[in-house]
């Protein structure tokens, strides 16, 4: 059984983090100019705010705290959000070992 890699875990932590703050970025340049896909990104952030609005649905990731809060709950959500992106595609791999096998 091959041990499990860390850096497969930080290299998905650090993709979402990427991919949620352009998300972040463009919304907020949306809503300042008005933009129709406004609609759009506040979609793509309720769904990247899931695992935290899971535990509390007044708690997703973007907060309106300061910003030392805001961070550590982007984290935690960032950390779950990669643990289970992780484990799914750990799962996917077990099953592509096991059918060649």
């Amino acid at each position: 059984m091959e041990k499990y890699k860390l850096k497969y875990l930080i290299y998905i932590f650090l993709s979402l983090m990427a991919i949620q703050f352009v998300i972040g970025l463009l919304d907020i340049l949306f809503s300042q100019t008005d933009n129709e896909l406004t609609s759009i990104t506040s979609i793509l952030l309720s769904v990247c705010s899931i695992p935290l609005s899971l535990i509390n649905s007044k708690l997703p990731f973007f907060v309106s705290e300061n910003i030392v809060m805001i961070l550590i709950y982007w984290a935690i959500n960032l950390i779950i959000q990669s643990i289970f992106v992780y484990g799914v595609l750990l799962v996917i791999q077990k099953m592509k070992q096991s059918n060649k096998g």
